[in-house]
């Protein structure tokens, strides 16, 4: 056949083959065609240009920021060829356009410019940001398949593979909640930057796909729960608040104190164990509405990481858990406002540019109670007498940042929160709970003024000196206020009247820097110095007759210099293993010094499948929180911070965890922990059942608060699995936990254990979530054991001949011998998504307790003539609460 023959015979064949696909998909092919290309810049940034380009074409582009930074573009040109435009783009600059595969483009220096830019590194480096916000990403995990190597970028969103040849590597960048993006990126260049868009399923509904997330094989330490807000919103959430402490319950061996308030108890330790931190800065008091719910909003986080247990050599000072979150640094690309209202407060946040390389953050919240029932209240009976009795409470919040981005290697924030509780009563000293009876004028009264927050400040800089080190430095001043002023007239003639005040002032500063050495090896120093002061006073005046007065005035301050040096190495000797040592070397005032070692292991028993870590590590805390337990004056802001000292030696823990992490599925993982933990120098009350049975008490002195004490021992075990299903449109999560937190305190005569306060031998959580773009259904239970209380086994009478009738007595040998029934509930939540008036709205119902079940959280027993009367406190019950919430 001639060449002209085959010519025809092999374009007929091409023409042929087009024709029937034409005829199978009809007008989809002309809709396949290439739309035109129009660019026209006339001496612009070249990044606006490109900018322009990828928002035609949909093309994605890679460059580094810093090769595209100072050069401009001026280029006219109409067609329909994507090269073409990109040439046209670059022409007149030092870059050149190299495509890798269909739609993606990498941006590489031609040889003279690299020669400018000094000889390669090997290194692949960057920043992992959002692509609609600019906020960094913290956590992401960029990962190279072909080496079964990867990293998790910091809080600044950078990461490192160093030590790479210089070629093009396949690179996966994924995050929870945004779109997996699978490149090709060139080792040896400058910081890249890459973005990631959020995936959603609607009107503001983020998608959850964990089918291509890696699975956590690079969260080294055991207990490691890294997760974006946009996953932790998806979590049920009690008030309807977006509240992140309530999200935390559903994490295995994370619990409430009470049933719906009180602090967290993380694998069997206590509230006062667990070191919470906002961009940076530690919040003593992380707590509104007596412990109903969190200063800490969800939807001001950018993202959080959460540690149990066990923590790297970089945190100290608590023994069970340490909870980071990031607050957002503003959205760089456009303005962003949310409004929101639930039943107990109103809500705001609103983020914007200010330059292209600047942004902010503010947001707002407050309780409205006080507004809906007044504050004030003037009364007036049936003789005239007037008086203005007050029912004042509300909490508030204020959070506020200031993000500004010169350049690709510094970044600097500052931080500022504010949030505080206010309680202002006067009301009739013999009120009933008719509510009618309060509202009158009264010759006994009492009068409480009660205010207790946080304020904190956070300097932060990032600065990226080379690309194999990277710096943090953190400054900050944290403080923690209560007040309690209260004025009681029992009776006609004696009056009491005081003022006590508890503060709590935090200065520090932390420097940590980073060393990528090779792709097995990454080194950490830290530095952190504190300086804490603690300050009480009570002033009070006692009344007992008008001849008879008695004043009070004291007062206490301490001050204690902490400081710690921490060291931290990980090495990756293979493919499967990894392991991470740490030492932090602390000591705080004049204190022998405390050496913490920590080390964590991880292996890869199957690669993407199931990865094992241990982790065992000595933790040091140098604060106790006690409650005074005598004095009437003062009662709800008693619970002061005490240092060690002389007097009382800081707590130690060990701890050692094993946990076994697997992926059968791609949209399933399952999580099992084994741990224990021993405590020693810990707090407990001497005794445990003292009714306060005096105005002026022992006094605030530390000396005396400290002899209410003795010290104790502890120890915790248990095994807690999570298994989570994330497959759009469902949700599924349920977690377990089975353990026991035992105290025992020798000074006592306390020869074995017995069950600590809040110890629970069993507990499972679980919800189910259905979400469709509109709506969004989801069913929530909780089933636990019941917290331990104490039975008398005996009643006895002691008479006195002078007395009419002999004082009945219980008989309480043991402490924590019995224990309240389990404890249940069921809750719904329906949630309905619109567009309105150019903006996103939600409306949310959430009943709680959807079976009326009113659990015992509390038990009395009261001796009686003839026996004993037990007296069961019962939770809340049904209750439905609506929220609103719109998005611009």
């Amino acid at each position: 056949m001639s060449r002209s023959a085959w010519q025809h015979v092999r374009f007929g064949w091409k023409y042929g083959l087009l024709a029937l696909v034409l005829a199978l998909f009809g007008a989809s092919g002309a809709r396949a065609q290439s739309a035109p290309v129009e660019i026209d810049v006339q001496d612009v940034p070249l990044t606006e240009a490109l900018r322009r380009l990828e928002a035609q074409t949909g093309i994605r582009l890679i460059y580094a920021q810093r090769v595209v930074a100072r050069q401009r573009s001026t280029c006219r040109y109409r067609g329909e060829r994507v090269e073409e435009a990109l040439a046209c783009i670059l022409q007149g600059t030092s870059l050149r356009a190299r495509r890798i595969r269909d739609g993606q483009y990498v941006l590489v220096a031609t040889r003279s410019s690299r020669r400018s830019w000094g000889p390669s590194t090997g290194l692949l480096s960057g920043f992992v940001l959002d692509a609609q916000t600019g906020e960094v990403l913290p956590g992401a995990h960029v990962y190279l398949p072909d080496l079964r190597r990867g990293a998790i970028t910091n809080a600044a969103g950078y990461f490192a593979l160093p030590a790479l040849a210089r070629a093009f590597y396949r690179v996966r960048i994924s995050y929870l909640g945004y779109a997996t993006v699978d490149t090709v990126l060139w080792a040896g260049g400058e910081p890249l930057t890459l973005r990631l868009r959020p995936v959603t399923l609607g009107i503001g509904v983020v998608r959850i796909d964990a089918s291509r997330l890696p699975l956590e094989e690079q969260a080294t330490t055991a207990g490691t729960f890294a997760l974006p807000v946009g996953y932790l919103e998806r979590l049920p959430s009690f008030p309807g608040e977006q509240d992140l402490f309530q999200v935390l319950q559903w994490l295995p061996g994370v619990q409430r104190s009470g049933e719906v308030s009180g602090g967290l108890l993380v694998q069997g330790g206590a509230p006062d164990q667990n070191l919470y931190l906002l961009d940076g800065a530690p919040v003593y008091h992380p707590w509104h509405a007596f412990s109903l719910i969190s200063t800490f909003q969800t939807e001001t986080f950018k993202g959080i990481r959460f540690y149990q247990g066990a923590f790297p050599a970089g945190h100290g000072g608590r023994l069970s858990a340490v909870l980071e979150a990031e607050m957002r640094d503003g959205n760089l690309e456009h303005p962003r406002a949310l409004l929101g209202l639930s039943p107990l407060s109103a809500r705001f946040v609103v983020e914007s540019p200010i330059t292209s390389t600047s942004s902010f953050m503010l947001s707002g919240r407050r309780s409205y109670l006080d507004q809906l029932i007044g504050r004030e209240h003037p009364v007036e009976d049936e003789s005239g007498r007037r008086d203005t009795l007050r029912t004042g409470y509300y909490f508030y919040d204020v959070s506020a940042k200031l993000a500004y981005r010169p350049g690709v290697r510094h970044r600097l924030s500052l931080s500022y929160y504010e949030g505080g509780d206010d309680l202002d009563l006067r009301l009739p000293f013999d009120f009933s709970l008719d509510f009618s009876s309060w509202l009158r004028p009264a010759d006994l009264f009492f009068e409480v003024d009660q205010r207790w927050g946080n304020r904190l400040f956070s300097l932060r800089y990032q600065y990226l000196p080379t690309r194999r080190f990277f710096v943090s430095t953190v400054a900050y001043v944290s403080g923690y206020r209560a007040r309690e002023a209260f004025f009681v007239k029992p009776t006609g003639s004696a009056a009491v009247a005081s003022n006590y005040t508890v503060r709590l002032e935090d200065m520090g500063v932390r420097v940590e820097a980073s060393h990528y050495a090779a792709l097995k090896h990454e080194t950490q120093l830290g530095l952190q110095l504190v300086r804490r002061t603690f300050r009480s006073t009570l002033d009070a005046w006692v009344q007992r007759a008008p001849s008879a007065v008695d004043t009070l005035a004291q007062q206490s301050r301490q001050q204690a210099l902490e400081a710690a040096l921490y060291a931290q190495h990980v090495w990756r000797p293979t493919t499967r293993w990894e392991g991470q040592a740490g030492l932090r070397v602390s000591r705080f005032d004049a204190l022998p010094v405390e050496l913490e070692p920590r080390l964590s292991m991880r292996y890869s028993l199957s690669p993407d499948q199931v990865v094992l870590r241990v982790s065992v590590g000595r933790y040091v805390q140098y604060l106790h929180q006690l409650r005074d337990r005598f004095s009437y004056l003062y009662d709800v802001v008693s619970t002061r911070w005490i240092p060690a000292g002389p007097g009382v030696r800081p707590a130690v823990a060990w701890q050692g965890s094993t946990e076994l992490e697997a992926r059968p599925h791609p949209w399933l993982t399952v999580r099992t922990q084994l741990y224990y933990r021993r405590l020693h120098a810990t707090l407990l009350p001497r005794d445990a059942y003292q009714t306060k049975d005096g105005l002026e008490g022992p006094g605030i002195e530390t000396g005396v608060l400290l002899g209410q004490y003795v010290p104790a021992r502890a120890r915790a075990y248990g095994i807690e699995a999570l298994m989570r299903v994330d497959h759009d449109p469902w949700q599924f999560w349920v977690s377990y936990r089975g353990g026991r937190s035992l105290n025992r305190a020798p000074a006592l005569g306390e020869r074995s254990d017995r069950p600590a306060r809040f110890d629970v031998p069993r507990a499972l959580n679980a919800f189910v979530r259905y979400t469709r773009p509109r709506w969004e259904v989801m069913l929530a239970g909780e089933l636990r054991s019941g917290y331990p209380t104490t039975v008398p086994v005996a009643r006895y009478e002691l008479g006195d001949p002078l007395e009419p009738e002999p004082i009945v007595y219980l008989y309480r040998p043991e402490i924590n011998n019995g224990r309240l029934p389990p404890y249940w509930r069921i809750d719904a939540r329906v949630a309905y998504r619109f567009g309105w008036l150019g903006a996103r709205w939600q409306v949310e119902l959430y009943v709680y307790n959807l079976l009326n079940h009113r659990n015992v959280i509390d038990r009395r027993y009261e001796p009686t003539p003839t026996g004993v009367r037990i007296i069961d406190r019962r939770g809340v019950p049904l209750l439905p609460l609506l929220e609103l919430q719109m998005e611009l």
